[in-house]
């Protein structure tokens, strides 16, 4: 549930960030306050509160146009996803900013031009991507680029993390051989279940740093507050 409008991101980190959020509800130590602007702050950065709201709203508008039912204990279960998504991209990209990671403009603009909902009779529309952004995302197009520029930096720093992963071949063969009680097809599958393990591994490098991450930096939920009108 939780990649419901990062779609230009490569599946396998589409699969680690539901891990992230279905393993652990890691805003450790929240400070509640009041932000009238701002739906969470991570490390100083305010999350905006009309974003959350947009992508929520994105999202419901996607399990109603799919004859999914909906009721309130979805809508609670998406506010959650949603703003968790929020809170890791904020980490993760604060993250890849430290590390001196960049996300050249002309990769926001490729990713721009190739979004289908910006597109029209095959080819990229200034102004549906102008009505799009405005409409669907409640954003300026400036906001929008800003916004993927941040998602697309928190992918880079999930890949290098990902590439940091190392898999030998011993342990590939006891991984198969737990997996499979001996070693049996063990030369034809051995791609398939490296891949398997480089996930696992990675998944549960990744959760360890996001748990890290949670206990070294401030985040402060301004969630309950903004929900209650306050």
């Amino acid at each position: 549930m939780i990649s419901f409008f990062t779609r230009h991101t490569r599946p396998i980190f589409i699969v680690v960030v539901v891990i992230f959020v279905g393993s652990i509800f890691f805003i450790s130590g929240q400070v509640f306050t009041t932000s009238m602007d701002a739906v969470a702050d991570v490390g100083g950065t305010k999350i905006p509160y009309q974003r959350f709201v947009s992508q929520v709203n994105r999202v419901m508008s996607g399990f109603k146009d799919s004859n999914t039912e909906v009721n309130e204990a979805l809508s609670r279960s998406v506010k959650q996803e949603v703003f968790r998504e929020m809170i890791i991209e904020e980490l993760l990209s604060q993250q890849g900013d430290k590390l001196g990671m960049r996300v050249p403009d002309f990769e926001v603009a490729v990713e721009v031009q190739n979004t289908p909902q910006f597109r029209e009779s095959g080819n990229f529309s200034p102004r549906a991507y102008y009505q799009t952004v405005y409409n669907e995302f409640q954003m300026s197009p400036a906001e929008y680029e800003a916004w993927r520029k941040k998602a697309r930096l928190a992918s880079k720093f999930k890949q290098f993390v990902y590439t940091s992963v190392k898999v030998t071949p011993e342990e590939v063969k006891a991984y198969y051989a737990a997996k499979n009680k001996g070693l049996k097809n063990f030369e034809k599958e051995r791609a398939k279940y490296a891949d398997e393990l480089a996930r696992e591994k990675f998944a549960n490098l990744a959760n360890y740093l996001l748990r890290q991450l949670t206990t070294r930096q401030e985040i402060k939920s301004f969630l309950e507050q903004r929900e209650q009108g306050r």
